[in-house]
């Protein structure tokens, strides 16, 4: 059976919205010493995805959908999901204007989460309203918390802070580098198996198998098969109790995305979310 499919990336890790406090007065920190910052290669990428559902402890009926991913130059990332009836969600990120935005076709809202403003001589950690969505997929509705610790004004900061220093390392970037086909290398507690050469859709592509083993799940298999700019062409994992998910490349695109796709279109009402500060809990030990 196929199973539910995510891309492998962190920005899907934490939302952030901007402080309503007023803005401190921050410098960015010399770049000498600094590792040099490349820009990114542009692409837009259509795939076909096959996710297998379990319902009352049996295998469901299988879910497909259209994603769409584009990335340009400057790092903004663009992900919209269509399933066969044509309704969709789209999901954003914006390092350049420090927002994340999103909206779907069973709403007339766009959300734009601001991210954090990091505090001058401190870290700072910040909280913000919950906001219900919906998968267009399943009907299923969720909860996102918005949250995000920000290291001090001026330094380099996770995505899900604001980095005024973004616009400078842009401004001074170099062009970008190719990555090259990805190399099999295992982590530890998996194995991996060097899959050789082959072509897909016209493009040259390698091949890894990897076997990993969750705690909960078991063995996860996953077979990953990408160009030489390290972009995943196919993508099969496979779980111990027989659900399965793929990922096919249907399209792709190396020209750099139109600023257009990474706004909501005409007709959505834009709302803003704001988060506010709140005390940074201790570490665990």
């Amino acid at each position: 059976m196929w199973a539910c499919c995510c891309l492998t990336t962190a920005v899907f890790a934490v939302l952030a919205l901007q402080s309503s406090l007023p803005a401190q007065a921050q410098e960015c920190r010399p770049s000498s010493g600094r590792e040099a910052f490349h820009l990114g290669w542009p692409y837009t990428a259509e795939y076909h995805d096959k996710n297998g559902t379990i319902v009352e402890g049996k295998p469901g009926p299988i879910k497909e959908d259209v994603t769409v991913v584009a990335e340009d130059s400057q790092g903004r990332f663009f992900m919209r999901f269509t399933t066969p009836d044509g309704r969709s969600r789209t999901r954003v990120l914006d390092p350049v204007a420090g927002q994340e935005i999103r909206w779907n076709t069973d709403s007339t809202k766009a959300k734009i989460l601001k991210y954090a403003t990091p505090v001058a001589g401190r870290p700072s950690c910040w909280r913000g309203p919950s906001s219900s969505e919906r998968s267009p997929s399943t009907g299923r509705s969720w909860i996102e918390e918005s949250q995000a610790a920000c290291s001090p004004a001026g330094q380099k900061q996770p995505l899900s802070c604001r980095d005024i220093c973004e616009a400078e390392r842009l401004a001074k970037a170099l062009p970008p580098e190719k990555n090259g086909f990805p190399k099999c290398d295992a982590a530890l507690g998996e194995t991996t198996e060097d899959l050789g050469m082959s072509v897909i859709k016209d493009i040259a592509a390698h091949g890894c198998r990897t076997t990993r083993l969750l705690p909960k799940e078991g063995n996860v298999l996953i077979e990953n098969w990408s160009d030489d700019y390290g972009l995943t062409l196919r993508e099969i994992q496979e779980r111990s109790n027989g659900l399965k998910s793929l990922r096919e490349l249907i399209s792709l695109s190396r020209d750099e995305p139109s600023l257009s796709i990474f706004q909501p279109p005409k007709g959505y009402e834009i709302v803003t979310l704001e988060m506010q500060e709140v005390p940074c809990k201790p570490p665990s030990h």
